[in-house]
């Protein structure tokens, strides 16, 4: 910033206006009119540069989103998907795509929920995940106001013809600034259960939660990793360490699972500022051939639920039991997920009602006791939390759809 002091210019209003004011007369020994061949440089006070890297600076020609902006924009889609199977993939659902520009260590370790990866040096190579709709909304962004790499991209997709292309020039240091949780792959979390990580004398401490039902992690979970309810936080907030910076690193069943999100907000909500969602969870950790703990790799057997109903429906075993005689449906979604479509007959009670208070939604549910009840969300996460609830106010046959579904306008529905 340059700021011009014309200082001959100044004097002259000051004092030639002394016959009218109460000023005190000073002499001047004459006054300059500044010509536009006079130099000014003698008259420009640069401004002290800050310490660090300088900011890149904007582009006219490219757009610009800020931290409140994508904030907004991400707090109207679901941060979970039904669709998406790995990281390489953007979400189907949404009506933009992330996209973080630094290189893939970088990506691993940290970034914005949904964002697939596509480094600034291998964009060419890498231009086809990209969605083929040219008027998608693209957001590209990098490690903050200094980094190049995100407008860089940028500018690369618009000569590929994209035409709704935007810039978060303020990236990951801001994002994390305004209190937001980060994503990490597996790849991130295998790095912080190694010998080498774990055995260093200045390795900083880490904790893996794990979010999914209990039988689910008693059969087989992430070495490390403690079982932790996400409808119960405040049960499991004294296995939570005091320093508020501690990483904290939380999973449950894949893409589609909202509990690793849900509990990891609560965390930011409690001040912890190192918050990461490994999205892909137990089913990236298995596919990347990583070991697991529990039942099903030590190969044993056990009754983990004591002889109690198994609750969880397959798609097929869903499917079955619907079209028997005496059933009901429970969608336990929200107001805005069912908006979009209902299974004909269903009754709607979100499952934030029933965690609240189940039996204050007895009436709401069918007379008869021994009617079969379906219950299902999109992901199967808040079903399984709310099923036994249910299933304790008088209703045996209750059982949840543990699998993702996708309920259609008209009623129809597929997983």
């Amino acid at each position: 910033m340059y700021i011009k002091v014309l200082l001959t210019s100044l004097f002259f209003v000051l004092f030639i206006t002394t016959g009218c004011t109460s000023v005190s007369e000073v002499a001047v020994d004459k006054v300059e009119i500044v010509s536009a061949e006079t130099d000014l440089s003698i008259y420009i006070v640069e401004a002290e540069k800050s310490e660090g890297p300088e900011s890149v600076e904007l582009e006219d020609h490219l757009n610009y989103i800020d931290t409140p902006e994508l904030m907004a924009l991400m707090s109207g889609v679901m941060p979970t998907s039904t669709e998406r199977t790995a990281y390489e993939q953007y979400m189907p659902e949404w009506d933009f795509v992330l996209i973080d520009s630094r290189p893939p260590p970088v990506y691993n370790t940290g970034h914005i929920n949904g964002a697939i990866n596509i480094p600034d040096g291998e964009f060419d190579t890498l231009a086809h995940l990209l969605p083929e709709n040219k008027d998608k909304m693209l957001i590209f962004y990098c490690g903050g106001l200094h980094c190049h790499l995100s407008p860089a991209s940028a500018n690369k997709a618009l000569a590929l013809g994209y035409t709704n292309v935007w810039v978060y020039q303020e990236g990951t240091p801001f994002w994390k600034s305004f209190g937001n949780y980060f994503v990490v792959t597996e790849k991130y979390v295998e790095s912080l259960i190694m010998e080498t990580y774990v055995t260093k004398e200045d390795a900083l401490p880490f904790l893996i939660l794990d979010s999914r039902t209990y039988s689910a992690y008693f059969n087989e979970h992430i070495p490390g990793a403690i079982f932790v309810d996400d409808n119960e936080f405040a049960k499991y907030q004294s296995l939570i360490p005091r320093d508020k910076n501690t990483d904290i690193v939380v999973y449950c069943g894949g893409f589609f699972c909202h509990k690793s999100h849900h509990f990891a907000e609560a965390l930011v909500k409690e001040g912890y500022t190192n918050v990461k969602v490994l999205a892909g969870g137990m089913p990236a950790w298995k596919k990347a051939g990583l070991p697991t703990f529990g039942l099903e790799s030590a190969g044993g057997s056990f009754d983990v639920a004591a002889g109690k109903v198994d609750r969880s429906l397959t798609p097929t075993a869903f499917d079955e039991k619907i079209k028997g005689a005496n059933v009901v449906v429970l969608d336990v979604r929200s107001d805005g997920e069912r908006a979009g479509g209902a299974i004909l007959g269903s009754i709607h009670i979100p499952d934030s009602q029933i965690n609240a208070d189940p039996k204050a939604i007895a009436g709401k549910l069918p007379a008869d006791k021994n009617t079969t009840i379906l219950i299902h969300c999109a992901s199967g996460a808040r079903a399984a939390g709310v099923v036994e609830k249910v299933a304790d106010l008088g209703y045996p046959n209750t059982f949840y759809l543990n699998n993702a579904i996708k309920v259609n306008a008209d009623g129809t529905y597929g997983f």
